[in-house]
């Protein structure tokens, strides 16, 4: 039905444009101007032509200066398996696929969380790898288990389906051990189950909840909190009964780079002071089909590491506004994230959340 309408909007548009057009020759055959009606139409057509054409682009390309000025010559390409500096180098450790997860335990032990997508023939299986490093950033070992679905909370491999965890991030042990299970046949009436949350909330080291369902003929939403007392972990069945949430003790997020901010409702960097974004050279103007325009370029960074100063630079596509302004790139932008801690010899630095450098002195 629309198109049948469009159709006949159409016609009807073109009806009335060739009368009108009729009348206008004419008009113009009697004063003899045809040449200025007809040149008219040319100009109108070409200036449509050029609009709608990438040759203003061309222009901006060809009048736009991408001379680099030279106090920037110096700076590192990030593109580089080592990364050199006067009194340090980067170089990248992990290249993943998808968000890593880092955690560094009481020994100083980074524990880094790699999930990767096999696939041997045609069903993707899903893997979890870790790897351990020590303080000076060297490699220690690697563990896969055979489900990817245990949790990494606090230094503990949690599943919490199978009420199992494994103590690997601290000790190096393999081996399952049992989490104790409170109320997993809901026998707690409203009252009970409060009482036993309020128990294990004050006496609890470390804890964290997760929505779960029953398995059976006829499936059940319930709330699992698995918590630590007295050095035991144990884990609450609570079938909603009771409508509170339970507030998180210990870090749920893995990520030595970023803090979750309730006020923001997202992901903040940690160390925003280290990495100061000075320059972004503009090579050439590009537009995509939906008619956005961009820069392809190269962004100049500082790294701050203590009392060296890391220069570095990366081919990127910049949006057509983006201006190079430290405060607002400070608020708006985080291309970098950087780590440091004083009880490591070395520190980390990534330009993409499933990537991760080593930064160490020379």
């Amino acid at each position: 039905m629309y198109a049948e309408l469009f159709h006949f909007f159409v016609a009807i548009g073109l009806f009335i444009g060739s009368f009108i057009f009729y009348f206008i020759f004419v008009y113009f055959k009697s004063i003899q101007k045809l040449r200025w009606l007809f040149g008219s139409l040319a100009v109108y057509g070409a200036v449509i032509a050029i609009g709608n054409s990438d040759l203003d682009v061309f222009f901006v390309n060809l009048v736009s200066s991408s001379r680099l000025p030279k106090e920037y010559n110096e700076y590192q390409d990030l593109k580089q398996p080592v990364v050199p500096f006067e009194n340090k180098e980067m170089k990248l450790v992990i290249d993943g696929n998808t968000d890593l997860e880092h955690y560094l335990t009481t020994k100083n032990q980074l524990i880094v969380a790699e999930v990767k997508d096999v696939k041997p023939g045609t069903e993707a299986i899903r893997q979890k790898e870790y790897s351990k490093f020590d303080s000076l950033g060297n490699f220690m070992a690697k563990y896969k288990p055979a489900n990817p679905y245990e949790i990494l909370f606090e230094g503990y491999l949690i599943n919490v389906d199978e009420n199992y965890y494994r103590t690997w991030p601290l000790d190096g042990d393999t081996s399952k051990r049992k989490i104790e299970t409170q109320n997993a046949d809901f026998s707690f009436d409203a009252n009970k189950q409060a009482d036993f949350i309020a128990s294990f909330e004050g006496k609890a080291t470390f804890l964290f909840s997760k929505q779960c369902w029953t398995t059976g003929r006829t499936s059940k939403k319930y709330t699992k909190t698995v918590f630590r007392e007295n050095d035991k972990w144990k884990a609450f069945y609570n079938d909603t009964k009771v409508g509170r949430t339970v507030e998180s003790l210990g870090n749920v997020r893995n990520d030595l780079f970023r803090y979750y901010s309730r006020e923001d409702y997202k992901l903040v960097p940690n160390d925003i002071e280290s990495i100061q974004y000075q320059y972004f050279q503009r090579i050439k103007l590009k537009r995509s089909d939906s008619g956005s325009e961009n820069w392809d370029g190269y962004l100049f960074t500082n790294v701050i590491d203590g009392r060296d100063t890391l220069k570095i630079k990366e081919a990127l596509i910049m949006g057509k506004d983006w201006e190079i302004k430290q405060a607002q790139l400070k608020g708006e932008f985080s291309r970098y994230f950087f780590y440091s801690n004083p009880n490591l010899r070395y520190q980390l630095f990534t330009n993409d959340p499933a990537k991760l450098y080593f930064i160490k002195n020379k």
